[in-house]
């Protein structure tokens, strides 16, 4: 599980705009866009909030299978990392009590705008309007689909 936790090493969070376990709220064309912060970036071109929406008060997560003999679950969270450079108005919702080792991050993609944060919030929305397939069968579709809602809870600490 230490490959897909979030590893912010060497990026001094005490100075940015949102802090680890924040619920933010975006208001992008009148839609309400709300994400849990759960990880930074930092590259040549800033820095990178990694946000985990919410729909409903759940998570967007994926369930990938691990092992071919006695397969198990695991549960990662998808993100979207929105660049520092656009972020303008937002509001705190909250702080949760977020158990960093309880965070594992799935899918990942990055966002430079409000209008892209709004498109992935609503194209992940629809892909979980699908039937998700236990983890365990179609191990060896590329097509499978994995994506599916997590309680807030699973992230918090004890």
């Amino acid at each position: 599980m230490d490959l897909f936790r979030p590893n912010w090493t060497g990026i001094d969070t005490t100075e940015l705009k949102f802090q680890f376990g924040q619920v933010v709220n975006f208001d992008v064309d009148s839609q309400q866009i709300s994400a849990v912060v759960l990880d930074f970036d930092k590259d040549e071109g800033g820095i990178w909030y990694g946000l985990c929406f919410l729909d409903e008060g759940k998570l967007f997560g994926t369930q990938i299978p691990s092992g071919l003999v006695n397969t198990t679950c695991i549960d990662l969270l998808d993100l979207t990392y929105l660049n520092d450079s656009a972020v303008h108005e937002f509001e705190i919702l909250d702080n949760l009590q977020v158990d960093r080792l309880k965070v594992g991050v799935g899918r990942i993609s990055p966002v430079t705008n409000y209008a892209d944060l709004a498109y992935d919030f609503n194209r992940g929305i629809e892909a979980r309007k699908k039937n998700p397939i236990p983890c365990d069968e179609g191990m060896l579709d590329s097509n499978a689909h994995r994506q599916r809602y997590f309680e807030v809870e699973k992230i918090l600490k004890d």
